[in-house]
């Protein structure tokens, strides 16, 4: 199955960052677009998946949805 990319050159992702004790193994990994993973980092910095999660619900409730 061919993934789908915008650039065409494709990076790792850390689920949970190295600076949050985060290791390399392939369980903590996935395949990102470079074009995405720049983009989640401008938006993000450093937070894990779980941390935008909570972030986003926080926000959404902030707001009354």
């Amino acid at each position: 199955m061919k993934q789908w990319s915008r650039s065409g050159h494709m990076v790792k992702h850390h689920i949970t960052n190295k600076c949050h004790n985060g290791g390399s193994s392939p369980d903590n990994l996935l395949k990102f677009d470079s074009e995405r993973e720049r983009a989640w980092h401008f938006l993000f910095k450093n937070l894990s998946f779980e941390e935008v999660a909570e972030l986003l619900i926080r926000t959404c409730k902030a707001k009354g949805r």
